[in-house]
């Protein structure tokens, strides 16, 4: 996330302490919330202490005036006589006195009558309930919606004959004058259970400190509670300015914190930061030197890394200077004298410059004759000779027995003279171990920049060569002669390419058997219709693919080809034997010759590789083995070009072949009345000896060909018989046949 070490340590320590401060700050309000609970509960635990003193006393004084009431003997003889007037009208007088909410008789048949009201009314069952169970019944009751304290008391004349009932309401004023008694602000309000024990809550705030006091039922009655409810916001309220300040102090030391953090870390990293930045410094070569002012670890760190940059300069310096230097002369190498081409190339003076590549003649003799140390000593003193200041800006030893120079001259003219001077100088015999050595020299030229390829120093080279071949002197590089190297690679990358979009393809030559006289095989040749070079001929891609490793994809492709192709001229009606050229580098190739035998299958026994005797000589024993495997998996084996080379009557013997070539250079010479016909003869009748047949390749006229078939002969091929034509062509020549026979039959369908 953070890529700067600096910013993770700010982080790391800012926020590890950040999280201390505020759990800090936080168990802090905890501990002040705890502490405003606690002292809320205290005095919420205080009020209702009051509360339920002051309804013991309450209920205590109704109890005593509803006893002397129920005593009063008038009041029971009015009572025992049913006197309703008398009756309303002392509860009245008594209720008015005392300042009560209620006051009313209950009689034994469920009855009532109310102070100052001689109506009698049907009291409350839940009235009736409690008195009968209990005769002194008080405590807290619900009449009508309302929430009453109420006693009771029986009436005695002398047997029970009712009850009088005194009751104060729990209004509001009661319940704010008990809020009045405390110190703090709270809610007070009363809960009472219906007769299914479920409580009625009032309401009260959501964050709330509560408390709850039980409060006696009216007899059996379930009970009910005093509520006392104070706000958390209003017991947090004298803490605000105390957390307030709090929270402020851990603001302001989180500030603090990431201040010092990034201080501590700035001058942690410090350091690093320069040892970094010294690092790329190195890296890219640049000299690295830094003060170090920290004595800790990483002081040491920096002054270990320092001392081992100055070593690795010094050491680079060294491997500079020996990259640069030949080890045995002490001369400049080779790399030295092109860094000097490459710097001089920047100049721009109007002069030109030129690369000299000056040689010792036959410095091997020499060496052979004085001892490498000594030639070593006469190279170094024949590089001293050539350090000439005036015009000559570098050397370097280039070859084993040649140094490279550069000079900037005005034309070739100028170049070609001072060369020329140099070499009389230079030429001097050269004392070495007391003795003088002669030397004749040879020098090439090339100027820099003319030519893309290869480069001044090789091409200065390849003039020296050309200066030793042509035995002069001197010699200005001839780059028509040296040919493009780079023009092979593009031809092979332009060759793979024609594979593909079909300008490299195959041609067949048709093959004449001269005893069945008809074309019984066909020869699978390349031809390339370049886009921009025209037609190339195969002698020359061909070689450029051996020698760049293109020959295997492009005799693999060659092979796929042909297999397709026969098979459509077999399916055509032409079961025709199919030749193909294999190159000698890939008799030694076994995964290729794998792959060749699974690639041909079944057809195996309708193919024949063409191989020549040259491929043999490199490796004879896994040549000879490779020919060998094709032939036990069915393929024919032919000797191709036969007497265009060195040809070998020991390995024409070894090479299990079945057919020999002759090559076209001796039957075109058939009718010049020279010695071929009796070469041809008698390579004939060798070939039978050895049993090989015998196909002469160049027939171009008719008598050409009898003469081959009265020599023998078992097969011809050329442009009589036929040219190399595509597969369709050549399908279309075989269909025109026909099934005919004879050379009149050929002739009719060319």
């Amino acid at each position: 996330m953070f890529r700067k070490l600096k910013t993770k340590l700010t982080v790391a320590y800012g926020g590890l302490l950040g999280l201390i401060l505020i759990a800090v700050a936080g168990a802090v309000y905890l501990s002040v919330q705890h502490t405003a609970k606690e002292n809320v509960r205290a005095e919420l635990k205080a009020t209702a202490s009051v509360y339920e003193r002051l309804w013991q006393i309450n209920q205590q004084q109704l109890a005593e005036n509803a006893d002397i009431m129920a005593r009063d003997f008038g009041f029971r003889e009015a009572v025992a006589t049913q006197d309703a007037g008398t009756i309303a009208s002392a509860l009245d007088n008594l209720r008015n006195r005392l300042g009560l909410s209620r006051a009313f008789l209950v009689f034994e048949d469920g009855s009532g009558l109310e102070a100052g009201n001689s109506a009698t009314f049907e009291t409350p069952a839940i009235v009736m309930d409690a008195v009968k169970t209990n005769n002194h019944a008080s405590g807290l009751i619900p009449i009508s919606g309302i929430q009453y304290q109420a006693v009771a008391a029986p009436v005695m004349a002398p047997a029970r004959v009712g009850w009088v009932i005194f009751a104060t309401e729990l209004d509001a004023a009661e319940l704010h004058e008990l809020e009045s008694l405390s110190p703090i602000n709270l809610k007070a309000s009363i809960a009472a259970a219906d007769s299914n024990g479920n409580f009625s809550i009032p309401d009260h705030p959501v964050h709330a400190i509560s408390a709850r006091t039980p409060l006696d039922g009216f007899g059996e009655l379930p009970a009910g509670v005093l509520l006392l409810d104070y706000p958390m916001s209003a017991a947090m309220a004298p803490f605000k300015p105390m957390l307030f300040a709090i929270a402020a102090l851990a603001l302001a030391g989180l500030v603090a914190l990431i201040g010092c953090s990034w201080f501590i870390s700035n001058s942690l990293t410090l350091p690093i930061t320069r040892l970094d930045r010294a690092t790329r410094q190195l890296a890219s070569g640049v000299p690295v030197d830094f003060e170090v002012e920290s004595i800790d670890e990483i002081g040491r760190l920096a002054k270990s890394f320092l001392q081992m940059a100055h070593e690795i300069e010094t050491r680079e310096r060294s491997i500079v200077k020996m990259s640069l230097t030949d080890s045995e002369t002490l001369l400049p190498n080779r790399r030295a004298l092109q860094q000097a081409i490459d710097q001089l190339r920047v100049r721009d003076d109007g002069d030109s410059e030129f690369c000299v590549a000056i040689g010792i003649d036959r410095l091997m003799h020499i060496s052979t004759a004085i001892g490498q140390s000594a030639t070593n000593e006469l190279l170094a003193k024949f590089g001293a000779r050539l350090e000439r200041p005036d015009f000559i800006h570098s050397i370097g030893l280039v070859g084993a027995d040649m140094i490279g120079v550069l000079i900037t001259a005005s034309d070739w003219g100028s170049v070609a003279k001072k060369v020329s001077d140099l070499l009389h100088a230079a030429s001097e015999p050269i004392l070495v171990a007391g003795e003088k050595i002669d030397i004749t020299l040879s020098a090439g030229i090339c100027q820099i920049g003319l030519h893309d390829m290869p480069g001044p120093v090789d091409e200065a080279i390849v003039a020296l060569q050309q200066a030793r071949t042509q035995r002069r002197q001197l010699q200005i590089f001839d780059a028509e002669t040296y040919g493009d190297p780079g023009g092979t690679l593009s031809l092979m990358s332009d060759m793979v390419a024609g594979l593909s979009d079909g300008s490299v393809f195959l041609a067949y030559q048709p093959k004449y058997d001269c005893r069945q006289q008809a074309v019984r095989g066909v020869e699978a040749l390349l031809r390339w219709n370049h886009p921009i070079r025209g037609s190339v001929t195969p002698d020359k891609f061909v070689e450029y693919a051996e020698e760049t490793g293109h020959i295997r994809p492009l005799t693999q492709w060659v092979i796929t080809q042909s297999v397709s192709d026969r098979e459509r001229m077999r399916l055509a009606g032409h079961d025709l034997k199919m030749s193909v050229n294999i190159s000698g580098r890939l008799l030694g190739d076994p995964d290729f010759l794998d792959w060749a035998i699974k690639e041909i299958g079944q057809a195996s026994d309708r193919f024949c590789f063409e191989v020549t005797e040259t491929a043999v000589i490199d490796d004879p024993e896994t040549a000879l083995a490779n020919i060998q495997r094709l032939r036990n998996a069915g393929v024919e084996i032919s000797i191709d070009d036969y007497g265009s080379g060195l040809s070998s009557l020991s390995y024409l013997k070894q090479i299990p072949a079945q057919e020999l070539k002759i090559d076209k250079s001796f039957v075109l010479g058939l009718q010049s009345g020279s010695s071929d016909a009796l070469l041809i003869k008698s390579t004939i009748d060798l070939a039978h000896s050895l049993g090989m047949s015998v196909t002469a390749e160049g027939v171009e006229t008719e008598d050409v060909l009898r003469l081959l078939q009265v020599m023998g002969a078992d097969v011809v091929q050329g442009y009589y018989i036929g040219r190399p034509q595509t597969r369709d062509r050549t399908l279309a020549l075989l269909n025109s046949l026909s099934g005919e026979t004879g050379l009149e039959a050929i002739g009719r369908a060319r």
